[in-house]
């Protein structure tokens, strides 16, 4: 069962934040946020979109600030390791994790021996990035649209082959949610070794049918004609890609979307929390900071506190019982 998000303040929270925040005001102008560096730490590998977006973040921070925020890369786990970091620092606002969306949605229903509880032990302070899921085909394929690709796989049950990154990745999983909700009968091949790389090669090379996967890692062939875009998983059509159909107008409710955002630890003082948020939306607003986010990624709309939460709650609610299930049935 999906647990309520419980970490973010409710608003009679944030308001007795505010008040307490009041009562000790003499304290905190002794001690103004931030008093030193602040470390963000980042749940992938340097390089990584997730990386890049947490140093263009941290840079106009440190201006904001004049303190360092500092990103430290700390992958592996799944997401594990950088958790565990954050929640053995101080609570005080000065460690904070830039955490891809798995870390909620998926890595919770993929284990049941987390060392942590995401929804008790990360505070929500704001959203960074939203990256829809694309379906795209080789042209060779033939067909037009997302609505074809489901009915061709329909008339060839299990001949049309999906290519994802590894298995239980977000790739992989919209791929199984897409035979699921579509009843659409796919091979779906996830690529343990060499990931999206290897399976744009193998559809490029007529070998597989179908990739699912961010736009990044597939824009230089969408540009060039070499891959057609069919469908895209986000709940509305992407600006940037305005006349690429939603997967939505064809099977409601279909959505998948890989995501980031800035978490702060349990514990954290509520008003440095509000600060955080604040501080957040003032440099997510900045117009080159928002220009150089949208050359990497997608145009989105920042969320922030309770906002947040709720987008998180809803991402749970949409993936953890798929993956129960499949963990049940040995897949």
């Amino acid at each position: 069962m999906t647990r309520p998000l419980t970490g973010p303040p409710t608003r009679r929270g944030f308001a007795a934040g505010l008040a307490a925040s009041a009562l000790a005001a003499p304290a905190r102008a002794r001690e103004k946020f931030p008093s030193r560096p602040v470390k963000i730490i980042n749940s992938l590998a340097a390089g990584s979109a997730t990386d890049v977006r947490a140093r263009f973040i941290a840079r106009e921070l440190t201006t904001l600030w004049g303190q360092q925020a500092i990103v430290e890369n700390r992958p592996g786990g799944g997401g594990v390791i950088s958790v565990q970091a954050l929640l053995q620092a101080p609570a005080d606002g000065h460690t904070l994790l830039a955490a891809p969306g798995s870390i909620f949605s998926l890595l919770p229903a993929q284990s049941d021996s987390l060392p942590f509880d995401v929804n008790r032990d990360l505070v929500p302070v704001g959203l960074t990035s939203v990256e829809p899921m694309i379906v795209a085909v080789s042209p060779k394929l033939g067909v037009g649209s997302f609505g074809d690709l489901l009915a061709l796989a329909r008339s060839k049950p299990r001949e049309i082959i999906i290519g994802a990154n590894a298995a239980g990745s977000l790739p992989h999983l919209t791929a199984r949610l897409i035979e699921d909700r579509a009843a659409a009968p796919f091979t779906i091949v996830p690529y343990a070794t060499g990931g999206v790389v290897e399976a744009l090669k193998d559809l490029l090379g007529g070998r597989i049918h179908v990739l699912v996967e961010a736009r990044p890692s597939m824009i230089a062939h969408l540009a060039s004609g070499d891959l057609r875009a069919i469908a895209v998983m986000s709940p509305e059509r992407m600006a940037n890609m305005p006349d690429t159909p939603t997967a939505d107008e064809t099977v409601p409710g279909l959505r998948a979307v890989g995501w980031s955002g800035l978490v702060a630890p349990r514990g954290a003082p509520e008003d440095i929390v509000a600060q955080l948020r604040a501080d957040l939306r003032e440099v997510l607003a900045i117009p080159d900071l928002v220009q150089r986010m949208d050359q990497i990624g997608t145009p989105f709309r920042p969320l922030f506190g309770a906002d947040f939460a709720r987008f998180i709650d809803e991402e749970q609610k949409q993936w953890w019982p798929m993956i129960r299930r499949l963990a049940r049935a040995g897949e």
